[in-house]
This record gives C-alpha cells, structure tokens and sequence, in this order.
C-alpha cells in the first residue's frame, strides 16, 4: 500500500447457511465508509456454537456467497474458503494466525456483530485474539456497535428465518435474499421440507443409492445423540458418494464424540 501502510482487510467470519442482503449490506458499507480496503466473506465449516446437523454443506454456502458477490460486482468484497483447511470446528483465532502467515502484509480485521459482545469471552483464547486484531462492531440485536460502525445498516431478517420459511414451505420475503441465492437454495432443495428419520429410511428403501438420503438420516440421528447409527449412515454416504465432504465432516465430528463418550463411560 501507498506510504508502507499495510492492506486492511475485514473479516466477516460466520456459517453464511445461508447468506444474506444484511450480511452484504454490512460489509459494503465497510468499503465505502473505507473503514478497510477490502472486505472477506470468511464461511465456515463449523462454527464451535452452533449445530453441525443445522448446516448446509460447506461447498453449498460457500457457493451462495460467491453468487452473492458476483451480483454486487465489487472486487473489493470477496469470498474465502481458508478455514476449509483448517481443523475443525472453526476457532478465529486460528484462522487468523493461519491468515497473517500467508499474507504478513495485510492488517486483518474482524468484523462481527454486535451480539458478539455477550459472546466473547466465550471465544478460544479469547484475550489473546483481541490484543492481535481490531473489532468493528456493527449494530444487531440493540447491541452496541463500534462508534465507526455506529450507521450502518440495521437488517430485519436473518439466515434462521429463512431456513425456516423454506423448510415449512413459507415464502421468502422480498429483499432477504440475494436472487441467485433464492434461486440455488430451490434448485439444490437446500433446507427443504423437513423429514423424519422413518421418512427417510421409506425413501431409502425406494432409493438405495442416493448418497444424500443416508446424509440426511444420519443428520437426524445425530440430532437426536444416536451417534452410532449416524456413522453409519455417513459411511454409507461416502461410500456411495467419496467426494461428499459434508458427510466426511460429519463423520468425523461424530466419531469424536461417540469415542469420547464410550471412553469416559469405560474409563471413569
């Protein structure tokens, strides 16, 4: 940058399942506030408070914010899949080490909502990543937002509203989403009529090999602590689908809780 001053690039970090016009609106009034020369759409594979069985594949969402982007056409705003390679669930503080290594001449910033504040001292090491990075606090929930930040757009809707529309068959309210976004999530029938773990083990039967249909049951088993027949079911789905990296996510994370619970009951 002009005069040794390094590139300042904020991060908005979140599970983007799926994104939407609030989460665009923020980070462009970022860019022409130039509050940061750029603004990165960190998606996430896991994030370590909410529920993995909730989320749509990673590729999926990673996927909406790029057509999200693409619709607005400015190179200033851009996606970024790093946390993909990075162990899981997904802690910030580790995404940001992972980030200053690979571009040592950019200040990173993260920006987050409001809510956050409640939440921080939650986060992995959580001290530590304040004293390395800068917040700017955008307004949600009536919370207080950094004096920067103190105008930009406050957004009704949120991404579990429209999960919710879709999957009980409700329509999506004009301006929540993207419409290449609206549009992918119906192709791909992402969040759609929910089914119970019988319906789907009916549908299974009718349809062996469909690797999705064994994802989805295997969803709600771990919903619901069977953590066995979850495995299984992810198995069975990259079994028939080796690439679905969704399923591999899952598989993993639920094998780490099922081996830790048998370990802690045999090993008091």
């Amino acid at each position: 940058m002009e005069n040794g001053r390094k590139r300042r690039v904020a991060l908005l970090m979140g599970s983007f399942n799926p994104v939407h016009n609030g989460h665009l609106a923020v980070a462009r009034y970022v860019v022409a506030r130039q509050l940061a020369d750029e603004v990165w759409l960190v998606v996430s594979p896991q994030n370590p408070f909410k529920n993995p069985a909730d989320l749509a594949p990673f590729e999926d969402r990673l996927t909406m914010v790029r057509l999200a982007l693409a619709g607005i056409g400015d190179e200033r705003l851009r996606a970024c899949d790093v946390e993909a390679a990075l162990p899981q669930p997904s802690y910030t503080i580790h995404t940001i080490e992972h980030l200053q290594r690979l571009y040592p001449d950019v200040q990173f910033i993260v920006l987050a909502g409001s809510d956050i504040a409640d939440q921080l001292p939650r986060w992995y090491r959580s001290e530590e990543l304040q004293r390395m990075v800068q917040f700017l606090i955008y307004p949600r929930n009536n919370g207080t937002a950094s004096p920067e930040m103190a105008q930009a757009p406050m957004f009704d809707g949120d991404s579990t509203s429209v999960r919710r529309a879709v999957a009980t068959g409700q329509e999506l309210r004009n301006g929540l989403l993207p419409v290449s976004v609206e549009e992918y999530i119906r192709n791909k029938n992402l969040y759609g009529m929910r089914r119970t773990i019988e319906q789907w083990t009916v549908l299974i039967e009718k349809e062996p090999d469909v690797a999705n249909h064994y994802f989805e049951r295997g969803r709600l088993h771990y919903q619901h602590g069977d953590f066995g027949k979850a495995i299984n079911d992810f198995n069975r789905t990259l079994e028939l689908d080796p690439c679905h990296t969704a399923a591999c996510q899952m598989r993993e994370m639920t094998e780490a809780i099922f081996n830790f619970r048998n370990f802690d009951i045999y090993n008091p």
